[in-house]
């Protein structure tokens, strides 16, 4: 394993201290002011480990999706999946299972989108984003368990401006246009609208379509409308879309399976894959937000009303590879309805308090289609080539899948001010959610809707595929607490202990192919159950260097109770379940410092020490030793889980100069660290990444007054190939395959303020 190379945070304060000279000791870092407690205040008051990052900071860095935001940020971790991104926080996933919310909540203005698809709206015009670690059930909600992501879009401010930007890759070819256009429209009334189109090149050659894969095209737009009629009342609507369509896929194979070792194909660990699927995503996601805010003597009253979705129509390879044994084509949708009523008093009293109710309603469907084509190595890797490839049997798939849900919470959240220097925070929420979700699984003679012959179903029922319906209906209630206390030691230390209690909802499993009973059986695990978190926490918030510098630091521990997991089944279709008891703990670091009205550093720093405490019926990966015959399952306690490397960090380093009178040079290099972890749920030991140091750089040259500006941005510029998820081939035997992250990529990027 390669060590861990990058200087911790304090350590490159420390170096820098000398260039901070006595006639620059009244540096002042900017106040950096969150709303991540539904209240605006500043950062360093919030008793939460919370990494915030302006909408300044995103565009010096080149951070055009969550995506690249999770290289920033310590211990989150986004990775694109076999079907959908996969977002982790302190180690805490989900995968892409759309019977699953997602364990970390984003929250996009307020609305809370909860499924991995919805991960890829529109990341633009954004104004700020606030990455909270730990579960946030208070005031953020019931899944929001390991985490949530609040990003808030900008609005209309009280003069015209404008705003065209655009992106050429210099080596991917990518390109992006960017239009924004905000201005008053009466006294009390304001537009801002937001456009973009972006073409990313795929960086993945397919062989078999002479194509590059993994490419995208993507079309936004973005309308958010200001009204304020009085003193007392502001109301914003926005309205925006995203429609995305992607090109293939960045899954390939990197280890020979009973049928790509006969085949001879590429099994290389590279950037050159053998889909003979043509192989697409389109995707349109919606988002309709409605904020009021009545303010008055006693507090402020908000209302929050959101409709969102997406409709997802997709076609996927399973096997990754040149043999025809499927092609699944599918269509996802999602409808959600939500509406937040809170008040809360204006502050700055003994006790200051917020209070609401919520409630969400949601239906989503999906339905896939499939030939499936069985070879004989399917079954077994019989070492013969020419068995192996010889089919064997054949049907088509039609699944269905359905579910709606109503959840309605109350909600509040005391702070008792004791003196200037001493503060208590208590809450609690309520949570009451109905469920109701079917699974309709037909096996179908190829080209027909006739029942599948019995031989041909003996045969799939080998592989855990057979017809079936499965219905069930659920209702969940739990109480979620929070105490926290606060402690000024100085005037430039905050000290904060808490513990907190989170809950993700269980469900309904999408894609199981079964309904057999027992660990892998998908009656048996067709629902699962609420997942449980138990959060304690112990952080300082440190304003250093008479301001010119900021240091946060948390320490963690969160137990987790039925833990929810969704591994690839090696077929078709996932094994879902409710793993156990989880630890996860570790510690926090990230800060900034002007070292000189020039020079910023800024950094984080983090260390994850994730075991499973219990786990007994754990995936297998294809030739463990821990494989238990009578279940087919492994015992994973005492293990890790997958996407929970030891440590990550990031370094960056921004220099502005002049450049005469009238411009300025901005030149800021970045590393991003991450140590080795696992890439896939059955702990298969060929997915162990490595650990990786990724280096980025940018120059930029603009104006005085900012109107213009251009820049040259690097990223990955030592073109590390990394694999962000894998698993096991898709209806075969032995093979593993893995999602390789962007290369090196460079662009020039330009625009205009007016």
């Amino acid at each position: 394993m390669r060590k861990f190379a990058l200087l911790p945070l304090p350590a490159a304060m420390l170096l820098a201290l000398p260039l901070v000279t006595q006639a620059e000791s009244k540096l002042q870092l900017e106040e950096v002011i969150v709303t991540a407690q539904k209240r605006s205040e500043s950062l360093g008051d919030v008793p939460v480990s919370v990494t915030a990052v302006s909408a300044e900071k995103l565009n010096e860095a080149g951070i055009e999706n969550l995506s690249d935001l999770s290289e920033y940020t310590p211990n989150f971790k986004m990775v694109k999946g076999g079907l959908a991104p996969n977002v982790y926080m302190r180690g805490i996933g989900s995968g892409s299972n759309l019977g699953f919310e997602m364990s970390v909540g984003i929250f996009s203005d307020g609305i809370h989108l909860g499924r991995a698809q919805q991960t890829r709206a529109a990341f633009m015009d954004v104004q700020r984003v606030e990455v909270l670690r730990g579960p946030q059930s208070i005031l953020f909600g019931k899944n929001a368990i390991a985490g949530a992501i609040n990003v808030i879009s900008a609005t209309p401010g009280d003069e015209f401006e404008g705003m065209v930007s655009g992106i050429y890759g210099v080596e991917l070819e990518n390109r992006e246009g960017d239009i924004v256009l905000s201005s008053p429209l009466t006294d009390t009334l304001g537009a801002r609208l937001a456009v973009r189109y972006r073409e990313d090149e795929g960086y993945i050659y397919n062989e078999q379509l002479d194509r590059d894969d993994g490419g995208s095209e993507e079309t936004s737009a973005r309308l958010v409308v200001s009204w304020t009629p009085s003193d007392l009342v502001d109301t914003t609507l926005k309205l925006e879309k995203t429609e995305l369509e992607q090109i293939g896929r960045t899954l390939q194979i990197t280890h020979p399976s009973a049928l790509t070792g006969c085949s001879g194909e590429n099994t290389s660990r590279d950037r050159i894959r053998n889909s003979d699927a043509d192989e697409r995503v389109k995707l349109e996601n919606y988002n309709g937000t409605l904020n009021v805010d009545v303010h008055m003597d006693a507090g402020t009253f908000t209302s929050v009303t959101g409709f969102t979705g997406f409709e997802n129509d997709e076609v996927f390879d399973p096997d990754s590879s040149s043999f025809n044994t499927s092609i699944f084509d599918g269509i996802e949708k999602l409808d959600q309805f939500s509406q937040e009523l809170r008040f809360a008093s204006p502050g700055g009293e003994f006790m200051d308090y917020i209070g609401g109710v919520f409630y969400q309603e949601s239906e989503v469907s999906s339905d896939v289609q499939a030939p499936l084509r069985v070879r004989t190595g399917a079954v077994q890797d019989t070492g013969v080539c020419a068995l192996n490839t010889q089919q064997l049997v054949s049907a088509d798939l039609d699944r269905k899948y359905y579910l709606d849900s109503q959840a309605w919470s109350a909600f509040t959240q005391l702070t008792f001010n004791f003196n200037e220097r001493w503060r208590s925070t208590v809450g609690v929420r309520y949570v009451s959610e109905h469920k109701e979700g079917q699974r309709i699984f037909n096996l179908y003679e190829s080209g027909t809707t006739i029942p599948v012959n019995p031989v041909s179903a003996l045969i799939f029922d080998q592989l855990n595929v057979g017809a079936h319906e499965l219905q069930g209906e659920r209702d969940s209630n739990v109480v979620l607490p929070l105490v926290n206390m606060q402690l000024d030691l100085f005037d430039n230390i905050m000290a904060y202990a808490s513990y907190t209690r989170g809950a993700k909802s269980g469900g309904y499993d999408a894609q199981g192919n079964n309904d057999k009973t027992g660990p892998t059986g998908g009656a048996t695990t067709f629902e699962f159950d609420d997942e449980i978190a138990n959060a304690w926490e112990i952080g300082a918030k440190m304003r250093l260097l008479d301001g010119a510098a900021d240091l946060n630091l948390a320490l963690y521990r969160v137990e987790y109770d039925d833990m929810q997991v969704s591994v690839f089944d090696g077929v078709a279709g996932f094994s879902v379940t409710n793993a156990g008891q989880a630890l996860t703990q570790g510690i926090e670091l990230d800060g900034r410092m002007l070292a000189a009205r020039w020079l910023m550093f800024t950094g984080s720093l983090a260390y994850l020490d994730f075991e499973w405490l219990k786990y007994e019926q754990g995936p297998c990966y294809p030739g463990s030793p821990e494989e238990d015959p009578n279940t087919g399952t492994c015992n994973f306690e005492g293990k890790v889980n997958q996407q929970t490397p030891k440590w990550t960090g990031s370094l960056s380093t921004i220099v502005t100069l002049p450049l005469g009178d009238a411009h300025m040079l901005e030149m800021a290099a970045d590393v991003n660290f991450r140590d080795e972890h696992y890439i896939s749920g059955d702990l298969d030991p060929r997915g162990l990444e490595d650990a990786v140091t990724k280096y980025n750089a940018r120059v930029r040259v603009f104006d005085n007054a900012d109107t213009w500006w251009l820049s040259l941005v690097g990223k990955n510029l030592s073109d590390e190939l990394v694999m962000g998820f894998g698993g096991g081939t898709g209806l075969d035997v032995g093979g593993y395959r893995a999602a390789a992250e962007p290369p090196r990529s460079v662009y020039v990027e330009g625009g205009l303020r007016f």
